[in-house]
């Protein structure tokens, strides 16, 4: 295992805009500036409802001092006391115009100045409008000198941008001291953020970055200075456990490693040494297999000697008794024709006799001729592997001829459809053996309770194939048996004469040394059927990989 990196301090590092003391200062700015403005706006609102009822206020308060006076002036028509009083009045906060109107209405005194035009009146007149105007009733009721009666009005103007100037003075000082308190209270919860949150988390980042990977259990993080009993001193606490952990791990895997080096290194020898174990049993079967395949062929010529010894041994004893009568009759002619006995007819019985003899011992002699001849090729092919252009109808009757002693003994005559021109560039050895395997595994194993047997063999082409239709109606095969039919040593028979090589040899054969293909099915009481695919023309590189000659048939 390889050990990582240490993290460096620069890993340990946060993007400045990204920090928790940058959020929290965008965070607590915005709400703070929010609150300020939500706050101020609130008082504002409320100074500005005061504000709307000051002008009134003050009007009614100067209706209370000059009413007296006002009515007395009017009572007495005092025409300058009149003037003294009205200008008295516009000396009064936001009073720009008095007058005093008689009840006919005619004007009786009257005074008034400008309005205030400066910075904000547009926004004062917005607000609170640009005047106000306000009428007092004079009658003799206040002076208390008879029947109440109208005197006039006193009419006045009020301007109401002194009232307003002042409320937007107010306004703005309201406004920015909010946001000043809320900013001075948020760089204040920000400073102590930075005291008690941010400083302590960047120590204890600065410290992990400092723990070497490939041994964690030795990093121990102290807790920051009056943080040991709240979250990070809980966190420090809780990292040094996982720290301690996962060098307990890490300790662990790397023991592990080394003994899944150790069980590596010597699976690797025991899987080398079972290799070359198995590579030595594997060339000792082949070369048993070699082995047992000759064996089984010498022991099937074995049993061709035998067989044809006997065959052969029929037409030579009748061609001996012919010999022996062909002898009898020239010596009864020489003898006769001395004697001078020999008739006409004598003559011709002797003639008949030999000629007859002489016919009976041409045709034994031929016969047993062919035998040793179909024997001789039966032999010759089995043995040999080697690749050569052959007729197969020929190469066949020969085999069905020369395993003849065997098949009569059931009886059966294995019936062959092949075309007479059907030619391959193949091993006539290991075709015939294989159809020499399927003849005799019949013979031996098929017709015990079969009373008319019958073996059909049936050749034809298929483009570059041949195949190969093999059946009898024997017993057959129970379908538990069909995998494993083809296995080595696997027979019914054991113990009387069969080897369980048979079939093995065949499915071999076919599909390494023919390079076929094999399909079997059969039922019980049903017989068996083989479907060999053989190529008509044997690669001949696949007969030299196979240890075998790829010459011309002798």
């Amino acid at each position: 295992m390889t050990a990582a990196p240490p993290v460096g301090p620069e890993q340990g590092q946060v993007v400045v805009g990204r920090s928790l003391s940058a959020s929290l200062l965008r965070l607590t700015l915005v709400c703070a500036v929010a609150l300020g403005l939500v706050v101020s706006l609130v008082q504002i609102a409320l100074d500005y409802e005061r504000s709307r009822d000051l002008p009134d206020a003050d009007v009614q308060a100067l209706f209370g001092l000059v009413r007296d006076p006002a009515t007395t002036v009017v009572f007495s028509l005092d025409q300058s006391t009149a003037d003294d009083l009205l200008k008295g009045m516009l000396e009064q906060r936001g009073v720009v115009g008095a007058r005093i109107m008689l009840p006919e209405g005619k004007l009786f005194a009257d005074r008034s100045r400008s309005l205030t035009q400066t910075e904000g009146r547009a926004l004062n007149d917005m607000l609170f409008g640009m005047t106000r105007h306000y009428q007092l009733r004079l009658s003799t009721e206040k002076l208390g000198i008879g029947a109440a009666g109208w005197l006039g009005d006193l009419l006045v103007e009020v301007d109401t941008f002194p009232y307003g100037g002042e409320f937007l003075h107010r306004a703005v000082v309201t406004l920015v001291s909010g946001l000043v308190y809320a900013l001075a209270i948020s760089l204040i919860l920000l400073l102590i953020f930075y005291i008690w949150v941010t400083r302590p988390l960047r120590q204890l980042i600065f410290s992990i970055a400092q723990v070497d990977i490939a041994a964690p259990e030795n990093a121990r993080l102290s807790e920051p200075a009056g943080h040991a009993e709240n979250e990070i001193g809980v966190l420090v606490r809780a990292t040094n456990q996982h720290l301690q952990a996962l060098g307990d791990n890490l300790r662990q895997v790397r023991e592990g490693e080394e003994k899944l080096k150790a069980y590596s290194d010597q699976l690797e020898s025991t899987v080398a040494e079972r290799t070359r174990e198995l590579t030595e049993s594997v060339c000792q079967l082949r070369e048993a297999q070699g082995q047992l395949i000759q064996s089984e062929k010498l022991a099937a010529l074995g049993g061709l000697v035998a067989g044809v010894a006997h065959e052969v041994n029929t037409p030579l004893g009748i061609a001996v008794t012919a010999s022996s009568v062909l002898g009898e009759v020239l010596g009864e002619l020489q003898s006769q024709f001395q004697a001078q006995t020999l008739t006409s007819d004598a003559f011709r019985s002797l003639l008949q006799r030999a000629q007859d003899s002489s016919t009976m011992l041409d045709h034994n002699i031929g016969r047993a001729a062919r035998l040793i001849a179909n024997f001789k090729q039966t032999a010759v092919d089995q043995v040999s592997e080697a690749r050569c252009q052959f007729q197969v109808r020929q190469v066949l009757e020969a085999l069905i001829t020369s395993l003849h002693p065997e098949t009569r003994k059931v009886p059966v005559e294995p019936v062959l459809d092949c075309d007479a021109e059907l030619t391959m560039q193949s091993l006539p050895g290991v075709l015939t053996q294989v159809v020499a395997n399927l003849i005799m595994n019949s013979v031996r194993h098929a017709f015990s309770e079969t009373q008319a047997a019958r073996i059909v063999l049936s050749l034809k082409a298929e483009g570059d194939e041949v195949l190969l239709d093999y059946r009898d109606n024997g017993s057959g095969v129970p379908a538990e048996l069909h995998e494993r039919i083809f296995e080595p040593f696997f027979t019914t028979k054991r113990g009387e004469g069969g080897t369980g090589l048979g079939l093995n040899i065949v499915f071999n054969l076919i599909t390494r040394k023919l390079n076929g293909r094999l399909k079997f099915e059969s039922a019980p009481g049903a017989g068996v059927h083989f479907q060999i695919w053989m190529p008509r023309e044997l690669p001949s590189q696949l007969v030299e990989a196979n240890g075998g000659p790829a010459g011309p048939r002798q």
